[in-house]
């Protein structure tokens, strides 16, 4: 099997197929915008949004339904508990440049267990496809699912599941390859997205454990997966899609340019003062420095000393400080 050098989801043509994933509190608009500038990600999710809250949010002015990528498709992925929630949202994002919607069937916190979404859902097949039936009647747009196997790898619900995913008409399953149980701790277990492959006709995208361009190229061999979807290596490395790129498909890239550190976490500061309001910026920097941190020996002392500013100013100058004098102690 040769590594596929485009994904097809519907009539979204998406090149490379290599996806963002959606990820809370750091795959907002500006760190979108950052990874668009430094190439290679052919499509981007948003982080999980509520739909009961999305339909109250208006897309002139909430950060959470902005979208200013400039070439690039994105995917709203939604957080639903019943299909009455559906209607309302899907009115606010037709408002939005809103190019798919994803249905979250992995989230696994306590609170939205509870309420019966996420990964409750999935484990609601009724449920579940009353909700996809009501998301397919009200958008001609990709509708996409993101799932874990839930408590055990039940092969057999998960068969019927994905057989429903198919009748109700979804057009892409995103296979996160950890249980419900898993923690990040433990390798992703890619022979369950390779088992879902085999399950279904439609593409289905791989999720868990991709660094780098080596195992990007594994999962697609392995798992015969259609795209591979990164998450936490992209926020401590967001060139990571172009590196990528860059020795899979090089005939597609330039080769990548000598990364300036300091020069990223200034320009992804940047980004958060263009679109952000003033009392969200420090927060999300904070978050995206705990994973930018990881790239030095000594990131730690970052992390630390961001964590402890108390305004984005000083964020800035205790960042500028240690990447400047730590620059040449990459671990990258």
């Amino acid at each position: 099997m040769k590594v596929p050098d485009s994904l097809r989801i519907k009539d979204l043509e998406i090149v490379p197929p290599l996806v963002m994933a959606p990820m809370a509190g750091i795959t907002h608009n500006p760190f979108r915008l950052l990874v668009e500038e430094m190439g290679g990600c052919g499509l981007f999710y948003t982080e999980m949004l509520s739909a009961a809250a999305v339909a109250n949010e208006s897309p002139e002015k909430s950060f959470y339904l902005q979208n200013h990528l400039q070439k690039t498709p994105l995917i709203y992925q939604l957080l639903i508990y019943e299909p009455s929630q559906v209607p309302p949202a899907i009115e606010r994002l037709k408002e939005c440049r809103c190019q798919g919607i994803d249905l979250n069937l992995g989230c696994s916190a306590p609170a939205i267990v509870k309420k019966g979404g996420g990964i409750a859902l999935m484990q609601d097949r009724d449920r579940c496809a009353s909700v996809l039936r009501e998301l397919r009647s009200r958008v001609n747009w990709p509708v996409t699912v993101k799932l874990r196997l839930g408590e055990k790898a039940d092969w057999h619900y998960m068969e019927r599941l994905c057989g429903m995913f198919e009748e109700e008409g979804v057009d892409a399953i995103v296979v996160h390859g950890r249980l419900k149980k898993d923690r990040f701790k433990r390798p992703a277990r890619w022979e369950f997205i390779r088992k879902i492959k085999e399950m279904v006709s439609v593409p289905v995208i791989g999720n868990g454990d991709v660094t780098d361009a080596r195992s990007a190229k594994s999962m697609f061999l392995e798992t015969k997966c259609d795209g591979v979807m990164i998450g936490r290596a992209a926020v401590k490395k967001p060139w990571v899609f172009r590196e990528i790129v860059a020795r899979l498909w090089p005939y597609k890239s330039e080769p990548l340019p000598e990364i300036s550190f300091l020069r990223v976490y200034e320009r992804y500061v940047e980004l958060l003062t263009s679109y952000l309001p003033e009392e969200r910026r420090l927060g999300r920097l904070k978050e995206f420095t705990a994973y930018f941190a990881q790239n030095f020996q000594f990131g730690h002392t970052m992390w630390r000393l961001v964590q402890n500013s108390k305004t984005l100013d000083e964020a800035l100058k205790n960042a500028t400080d240690f990447l400047t004098k730590h620059a040449n102690r990459a671990t990258y």
